[in-house]
């Protein structure tokens, strides 16, 4: 059997996770050298696997372990491919063979301050995302969001500070007030946070401990709870047919976006992202908008197999809009697709221009002398007691509330409005039976729907499900 160079590049990339019941696991390459393979949980039950590489080495009778870095699959990914982690733990096998330390000598050269320059978080934020690192954006907002949330929450408190120095202490002052608020904010931070300690490690500005990563800080989060979940203002019922007539009255790709995202009750990102190949039959007798699982909100079932496309079945009035739409737009990937609402500059919109076109609207109500498109039951939470909470504007995601009421007033069957809305139904077992997204019966919902939204249904029939604001 060969001592060293036992692992393969083929091997490395097909593992997907420890053995079975456990959580960590270790294939020794040979010669000290040693990939970890971790399962991580989320309280929401999603699990992440990494793997990384660590040396073991035995001097003056005592056997200790120094990480390396993260597994990269390639040399464009960050971390240490195998035949990297192979040469570094060449390297080390050499210092070990000379009777010197090098776990003793790395923690040697951080202490002399004459040794390197230092390097502060802000500083590995910068190396880490130059050059294309970071992989796997659906899109170049999704990148910039992924960077702007950390410059935004993390480095007005430890940008400025060694990374090298940063302590879990450091990590939960930033994280605290966030999730207070926004927990689930608060968590993708500390997610993108780890991936920057990651790089630190690899680069050797940092010891192996990342102050981010769930081990480190699961007593704090254990105890933090989550922040108080509050509803998205719905627009009410009744007054969906007037704001919709003066939404019609409105210009501008952001104005039709939000058009069709009331007409189908669906998310904002999926009308950001859609694109004209996914829209079937347009001309037809059953036209449908087909969204895949990687431009939903939930991507894999609970097993993490990725879940079917959800098919929308268009209703006659959004056919209609659609119709009217240019379709010169720019390319959203390099596989070419064209995006079906592109921003002015070009571009994908943002979901700040739809929610500004519901501004714009509310503000106009306002200046009439009108009460403004507002959720009555939905009230601000005003700094000062002595102020009464006031009712909140409507929001774009606001809508799927209305119509979950439209559907349940007018008594159209729950699974079907439940399905409209991509929500999963039932428990696993009546899941696994249900092999049906019911998308033709469906049909006759929305354009009910639709209908309704036009004022082509009366409104004198319509019940308040809510409760009247005092």
């Amino acid at each position: 059997m060969r001592e060293i160079y036992r692992l393969s590049d083929r091997a490395v990339r097909a593992i997907t996770g420890p053995e079975p019941g456990k959580t960590v696991m270790r294939l020794n390459d040979g010669g000290g050298l040693f990939l970890r393979v971790t399962k991580h949980k989320s309280k929401q039950g999603v699990e992440r696997v990494s793997k990384s590489w660590e040396f073991f080495f035995t001097l003056n009778s005592k056997t200790s372990c120094t990480g390396l870095g993260p597994y990269a699959p390639n040399d464009k990914a960050p971390g240490l491919t195998l035949k990297a982690a192979r040469d570094k733990a060449h390297e080390l096998r050499k210092i070990v063979a000379e009777g010197r330390n090098p776990v003793a000598e790395r923690k040697a050269a951080r202490a002399n301050a004459d040794v390197r320059k230092v390097v502060t978080f802000a500083d590995a934020l910068d190396d880490y995302t130059k050059g294309g690192r970071v992989q796997g954006f659906k899109s170049e907002r999704h990148r910039h969001n992924w960077r702007a949330s950390i410059e935004i929450h993390a480095l007005p408190k430890i940008g400025d500070i060694d990374v090298g120095a940063i302590s879990r202490n450091d990590i939960e002052s930033v994280l605290e007030p966030l999730w207070a608020t926004k927990t689930e904010t608060a968590r993708r931070v500390r997610m993108r946070l780890s991936k920057v300690f990651e790089w630190a490690i690899y680069k050797g500005w940092r010891e192996t401990d990342d102050p981010s990563s769930l081990s480190m800080l699961k007593v704090w989060i254990d105890n933090q709870g989550a922040a108080e979940k509050s509803h998205h203002p719905a627009l009410p019922l009744e007054d969906m047919p007037a704001w919709f007539g003066e939404l019609r009255k409105r210009d501008g790709m952001a104005a039709r976006a939000l058009e069709l995202l009331a007409l189908c009750a669906v998310r904002q990102d999926n009308v950001i992202n859609a694109t004209w190949d996914q829209f079937h039959d347009l001309d037809g007798d059953s036209p449908t908008w087909r969204i895949s699982s990687r431009d939903m909100k939930v991507k894999t079932d609970k097993d993490g197999k990725p879940l079917p496309e959800h098919r929308v079945p268009l209703p006659k009035a959004a056919v209609e809009m659609l119709r009217r739409l240019p379709r010169e737009a720019s390319p959203r990937k390099k596989d070419g697709r064209t995006l079906v609402f592109p921003a002015p500059r070009g571009g994908e919109l943002s979901t700040a221009g739809i929610r500004k076109v519901l501004e714009r609207m509310h503000n106009a109500e306002l200046r009439a002398g009108r009460k403004g498109w507002i959720d009555p039951n939905v009230l601000t939470k005003p700094e000062d007691p002595s102020e009464a909470p006031q009712p909140k504007m409507a929001v774009p995601h606001g809508f799927r509330s209305t119509f979950k009421d439209y559907c349940a007033q007018r008594g159209f069957d729950n699974i079907q409005s439940e399905i409209a809305l991509a929500h999963n139904v039932g428990d696993k077992v009546f899941q696994a039976y249900l092999r049906t997204d019911l998308v033709e019966q469906r049909r006759a919902m929305m354009n009910a729907w639709a209908g309704f939204c036009h004022g082509d249904e009366p409104t004198a029939n319509v019940v308040q499900l809510r409760e009247a604001t005092a």
